[in-house]
């Protein structure tokens, strides 16, 4: 059963705080977005989900780029989802990959995981992400995500850190 997710909103990344933002720029579904923490610049590409009748975040996905030039990905859910299950992360009709729950806080659960050039390749190739999560009484919900725009606001959080 494909049920949207669309009961469940929070904020819960780090970026959405009251921070001094120092550049934002939008690509097609994608934002590419610097903040000043700590007189650091942080910045990442992220693209949110919204619910359809209440305007509200449901899940986001982030994508940054760490120190050691690695791409991180984090994507939060509600917390009603089932971390015994995994993640099913599927790019358009390919094989769907299974990911782990890293992370819950009091705003939600995340999956955070390196990336390497390929699954990246496999993001500015396709149209459409899916993910699939199983909800705590046993619902499969189904949240979707554009692609479109992630490759010109890759390459501009790529140029932002070198």
């Amino acid at each position: 059963m494909r049920i949207l997710i669309l009961i469940f909103c929070f904020w819960a990344s780090p970026l959405f705080a009251d921070q001094h933002i120092l550049e934002q720029e939008n690509f097609e579904a994608w934002q590419f977005a610097c903040v000043e923490e700590q007189s650091q610049k942080l910045c990442d590409l992220r693209e949110l989900v919204f619910d359809s009748n209440t305007n509200e975040v449901v899940s986001y996905l982030s994508i940054t780029i760490n120190p050691e030039a690695l791409t991180q990905m984090q994507i939060a859910f509600p917390h009603a989802v089932n971390l015994k299950s995994p993640v099913r992360l599927q790019i358009d009709d390919r094989d769907p990959l299974e990911l782990g729950y890293a992370y819950c806080n009091q705003s939600a659960c995340f999956v955070a995981e390196i990336i390497a050039e390929n699954f990246i390749n496999l993001f500015k190739s396709g149209n459409q992400l899916s993910l699939k999560v199983l909800l705590l009484d046993n619902r499969e919900a189904t949240i979707t995500y554009s692609l479109a725009g992630f490759t010109a606001g890759y390459d501009r959080l790529f140029e932002s850190v070198f």
